[in-house]
């Protein structure tokens, strides 16, 4: 009964979708999202296609037809076609408001927000992501089943029904809370779909149009599940049936013919534990006993100054945090001072916390990357806000977790269970809460000591200093063929793990995704290529990449995943880079934004002129030195100037141009060149060099025609065809007439990566 229930709601919503295509004359009105770099991703990623306008939906959903014979394979290629056709509603409702969907519900979700989340969901923070429809119909087993959710730290989707059930709970919701309302109406589920269809698109550098490959991913590597609850009408079962189709299961507490592992039944009150089993997935819950709940689900929390009962250190106290290794360390909790039952609502207090931890294999180079997790693990806490570190640390409980009879002392409990529960390498864990002023004092002198030698160790070391660097395939599990490699030099691309957390990493968990990498023989040292890294890279991208350059955008670059937080790209015209970072809204002066740029270079590609890079290594000295440093920088959006300007040459911190000084390659260029940017004066030394080559030339003998080469697909190039043009190649064009204001000639020369540039 489920197949013909599935066949009839898509002939509807595709019947539908016809009929209100009817009424768009205007077929010229553009298509597609905001905020992607996919057009309509479902449309785009299944089937390879671009909608650019009302016209071009039109031929689409009119060339669809529905197989009546009630068989499964039938049954989903309709649901298939149902996601189709709720793309192309959604689709029209973005063409026709600029904002379609209000407050609670949010829509579409941006490129940029599964960026965001590519870190926690490749670490396992987040564990899945639940699309639930329907609704529940029981308060209790409503406030269960979102307790579930939580307490494994789950990104849960919601559309339908129960995102008013919710509000009538006063349950909160947003993406801070991972509990994210979609839209009310079954079409919108289709902004959960398309979130997984964009995966494999953004991290495995899957092709839109190779369907196999995009639901071979989703099956594997997605962790996501529809959980439909309540009454189930035909239209649901249908785009159900897309889903699983598309390598997303189904669970339902309602009876339905089971496939296991695809659609399987399940009680309300085991449904997200069940749901989990169908990808394989096992999460860990640890039970903490204490009034408040614990768990990555209260990060992002904000304690404003009228719901606070306390606030600890802050900058209008003092206080520090710091982590010891040391021998003979207990296993217990030790408050010093006042606790906060003494103290009166809405007082400061001076804080400090010392962690002593003991294991074998612990070194005290360790020591600061564990010293990073406090500030992780109290913001796990229900009603705490811990920001900064180290000695300008500022920590706020609020009044209602205070009343729940939250005290210092449970602050300590679960800072030892989870330094123990996150580093097994750890035996003992000695918590220390001081709020004795002097005491406070006195532990901040020792621990501003232990942070200078720290600082002065991490700044001293570079490549050059170490045998062993840190590769890291975390992101595997998305990009299947980036390896990302860290030195001294070189933070990892996501910019959340350095040279010395790799280190602790590798020694605390020697099976796990960070492990050494011996650099062996140093063939090149200003483009960073090594004989150990070359082989590691080899064998650990299946043989797809054979060779990296650490410090090179051009030449041989590190693959880029997803999680990079900015990218370097090339501009020919200048023969300098660009640099973009995840957060500017703006465009380049190509008039690209982010994700589209961020599309030629993640899912693990090698791309030469674009390389991912975390933030941090534009401060390092080997930052593209391979192709020539801050002196080929010519354009980074005004913030992430701003933010690395210490890093920046003093003489070249006038002459980089921001989207303030330029909005197109034409103005970047007249900016330089206004402002003596050094690669001005070197283009200028080309172009005489080039002129001498060209007369020369004229001077040679035709070239015989060519066999054709094709340059492979050009969509999305910010460079046209150059990009695409093999090394080494020579392109003839016959029996073409050019109009031009501007001919660009670029030419390889014997000056390395240089171009030579002339204008005619």
């Amino acid at each position: 009964m489920v197949v013909e229930n599935i066949i009839s709601g898509s002939k509807n919503v595709l019947n539908m979708t016809k009929d209100l295509l009817k009424d768009k004359s205007h077929d010229s009105i553009k298509l597609g999202y905001p905020t992607t770099n996919y057009n309509l991703p479902i449309i785009y990623g299944l089937l390879g296609k671009k909608i650019e306008n009302i016209e071009d939906l039109k031929n689409l959903i009119n060339s669809l037809e529905i197989n009546e014979e009630p068989t499964l394979e039938n049954a989903l290629d309709a649901g298939v076609k149902t996601l189709i056709c709720a793309e192309a509603i959604e689709g029209l409702k973005y063409a026709q408001e600029k904002k379609p969907y209000r407050p609670p519900y949010i829509g579409f979700i941006p490129d940029e927000v599964l960026r965001d989340l590519g870190v926690p969901l490749v670490e396992g923070k987040i564990p899945a992501i639940l699309v639930v429809i329907g609704k529940v119909g029981d308060n209790e087993k409503l406030k269960k089943l979102i307790e579930d959710i939580q307490k494994r730290n789950i990104l849960a989707l919601f559309i339908g029904d129960i995102v008013k059930e919710m509000e009538s709970a006063n349950i909160e919701f947003g993406l801070d809370k991972l509990l994210v309302p979609i839209g009310e109406g079954i079409t919108s589920a289709i902004h959960a779909a398309n979130l997984a269809i964009r995966a494999p698109l953004i991290y495995g550098g899957i092709e839109p149009g190779k369907t196999k490959e995009i639901i071979e991913y989703i099956t594997d590597r997605v962790p996501a599940i529809v959980v439909a609850l309540g009454p189930l009408d035909d239209i649901t079962l249908a785009a159900g049936a897309g889903c699983i189709k598309a390598g997303v299961p189904v669970i339902t507490n309602n009876q339905v013919p089971e496939i296991k592992g695809a659609l399987e039944s399940s009680d309300i009150d085991n449904i997200v534990e069940n749901a989990l089993k169908m990808k394989g997935i096992d999460v860990k819950i640890t039970e903490y006993d204490i009034p408040v709940s614990v768990g990555p689900m209260n990060e992002g929390e904000r304690v404003r100054g009228p719901d606070m009962y306390v606030e600890l250190a802050g900058p209008k106290s003092y206080g520090c945090e710091l982590v010891i290794v040391n021998k003979d360390v207990k296993d217990t909790v030790e408050i010093i001072g006042k606790d906060i039952d003494y103290i009166e609502e809405g007082s400061r207090l001076p804080f400090a916390i010392v962690v002593e931890v003991e294991g074998e294999g612990l070194e005290e180079d360790i020591a600061g990357v564990l010293e990073r997790r406090i500030h992780e693990f109290l913001n796990y806490i229900e009603g705490v806000m811990h920001l900064n570190q180290r000695d300008n640390l500022w920590i706020r409980i609020n009044k209602e977790s205070y009343n729940k009879g939250l005290r210092l002392r449970n602050i300590g409990e679960v800072i030892k269970t989870l330094f123990k529960e996150h580093f097994p390498i750890i035996k003992n864990c000695n918590v220390k809460i001081i709020t004795d002023p002097e005491m406070v004092k006195e532990t901040i002198k020792k621990a501003q000591i232990m942070y200078q030698k720290r600082d002065e160790r991490a700044r001293s070391l570079s490549e050059e200093d170490v045998d062993v660097f840190y590769g890291c395939i975390m992101c595997q599990s998305f990009a299947p063929t980036h390896v990302c490699v860290i030195t001294p030099d070189r933070t990892s691309l996501c910019g959340s793990i350095n040279y010395f957390d790799a280190r602790a990493a590798a020694k605390i968990d020697p099976e796990g995704p960070i492990f050494e990498i011996k650099k062996k023989q140093c063939l090149d040292e200003d483009l960073g290529i090594y004989d150990g890294v070359n082989e590691v890279v080899q064998n650990a991208s299946g043989g797809t990449v054979e060779e990296f350059a650490l410090h090179s955008a051009l030449k041989k670059p590190c693959t880029s995943c997803g999680c990079f937080e900015a990218i370097v790209f090339y501009i020919p015209e200048v023969d300098g880079f660009g640099v973009i970072n995840r957060g500017f809204k703006g465009e380049t002066p190509y008039g690209l934004q982010f994700s589209a740029i961020a599309g030629q270079c993640s899912g693990g590609k090698q791309v030469e002129g674009f390389v991912g890079i975390a933030i941090e290594y534009m401060r390092s000295p080997k930052f593209l030195k391979g192709d020539g440093g801050w002196n080929k920088i010519v354009w980074l959006p005004e913030e992430l100037k701003e933010k690395v300007l210490d890093a920046i040459p003093e003489e070249l911190k006038d002459k980089i141009a921001t989207e303030k000084d330029v909005s197109s390659v034409e103005e970047l260029q007249n900016f330089l060149r206004e402002k003596g940017h050094p690669l001005m004066k070197h283009m200028e030394i080309t172009e005489e060099v080039l002129s001498e080559e060209i007369k020369e030339i004229k001077k040679e003998e035709p070239i015989e025609k060519p066999e054709m080469i094709s340059t492979g697909s050009m969509m999305g190039s910010p460079f046209g065809f150059i990009n695409m043009i093999p090394p080494n190649t020579k392109i003839v064009i016959k029996d073409v007439k050019i109009k031009a204001k501007e001919i660009i000639i670029k030419r390889e020369c014997n000056l390395g990566m240089d171009k030579k540039i002339i204008k005619k």
